[in-house]
């Protein structure tokens, strides 16, 4: 029985020292082959379409269109490529935004050889189960124990349903028959118990942990 063919890897990273040591660290490994790389995400439809790589690693800090924009633009062109984000940049809402767009995992540049190796083949043997390097998961296990931890008044729900709508805290508080005063008082208690400080993100928050 022959043996399976490499893991083809296609890398984009603006850092050329980083890309060089991850395609040879990956090219070490009979496992995977590095078909193509890029420093910014342009012609990447192109390229992916030239090279039809099986996973798709991506920086998130990218000149012109960031790593997350290039992962909603490239997953309905191949909805059959993996696409891990590589970055080191594990802000909350990165995180959040990655979890939204349905990325297949998201690492970090900390990871060692062996876990970046091992999160690869996690992805092509279970694409529907999101891989994390260990101090992400961390990260997301700690804002979910935070929110189960300081769970929201029924007022406080009450106007988070009223964000989720579109609503201005002007038109919150005529609503609820509130002063602008107390629905600022209000959201702001919602963003510090929920460690998210703008109103887009809170809103992705809220819908990632079932809060809305």
């Amino acid at each position: 029985m022959p043996d399976k063919p490499p893991i083809k890897l296609f890398l984009v990273d603006d850092h050329a020292v980083v890309r060089q040591g991850t395609r040879d660290m990956l090219n070490r490994n009979p496992l995977f082959t590095v078909v193509g790389e890029g420093d910014t995400g342009a012609e990447l439809i192109g390229m992916l379409k030239l090279k039809q790589p099986d996973l798709l690693l991506l920086d998130i800090n990218l000149p012109g269109k960031n790593g997350l924009e290039l992962l909603a633009e490239v997953q309905p062109e191949f909805p059959d490529l993996k696409i891990v984000l590589f970055s080191a940049h594990s802000e909350l809402q990165y995180l959040l935004k990655a979890q939204q767009l349905k990325a297949h995992g998201f690492l970090s540049k900390t990871i060692t050889e062996s876990d970046l190796q091992t999160a690869i083949l996690q992805v092509m043997a279970q694409p529907e189960q999101t891989v994390y390097s260990r101090d992400i998961q961390q990260k997301l296990s700690a804002q979910s124990n935070a929110v189960k931890d300081n769970l929201l008044t029924a007022r406080e729900q009450e106007i988070l349903i009223q964000l989720s709508q579109g609503l201005s805290n002007q038109n919150i508080a005529k609503a609820l028959c509130l002063s602008v005063k107390t629905v600022d008082s209000h959201i702001a208690n919602v963003m510090k118990k929920t460690g998210i400080h703008k109103r887009t993100q809170l809103l992705t928050y809220a819908y990632e942990q079932g809060l809305l």
